[in-house]
């Protein structure tokens, strides 16, 4: 019966844990899209300013019930006789350093410490890195090579987002 309440408990963690992977990449993918929308116009006004905190509020909430089911699946494995050691998984570890990095960079970026577009490029990258792993479209073989893989992401993705806030820009002075 134990067991049982266990493998169930693992099972629903799992799937809010793909949830709050899913509300995140979400929100994040809004809110880059709102300031390019903001971008049009040149400046950002009270209320996309107020839509931009909403979103930043859910990208907030996300992390904190990501790490918390992360937290809860090992405590719940640990307990789950038979189950694979679950700390010793490459894919775990990789996902609690990304939250890591997506909580420090929240606040670097918040604080003025680093570009806003370096902060945009490794939060959108981040959060979809994280609902892939979930979703099982990134498979991790060892931490290394997915933080590399990340690195790599980060990289394209500055690159593309540049490109768009280059466009929009050039739109803006000719509109």
């Amino acid at each position: 019966m134990a067991t049982s309440l266990l493998a169930s408990s693992a099972v629903v963690l799992v799937l809010v844990h793909l949830a709050s992977t899913l509300v995140g990449a979400g929100s994040i993918t809004v809110a880059e899209w709102q300031y390019f929308r903001a971008l049009m116009d040149g400046r950002i006004d009270y209320g996309e300013r107020a839509h931009l905190v909403a979103l930043f509020f859910s990208l907030r909430f996300a992390l904190v019930l990501m790490v918390l089911t992360d937290i809860a699946i090992a405590t719940v494995l640990f307990f789950l006789q038979g189950a694979h050691p679950f700390g010793l998984n490459a894919m775990y570890w990789f996902g609690l350093s990304l939250a890591v990095i997506l909580a420090g960079v929240s606040w670097l970026r918040f604080n003025a410490r680093i570009p806003f577009w370096a902060g945009s490029a490794i939060a959108f990258s981040g959060w979809w890195y994280l609902a892939g792993m979930d979703m099982g479209y990134i498979p991790i073989s060892g931490y290394f090579s997915a933080m590399l893989g990340f690195i790599v992401s980060v990289g394209v993705i500055s690159a593309l987002f540049g490109f768009v806030r280059f466009l929009v820009r050039l739109q803006a002075n000719n509109a």
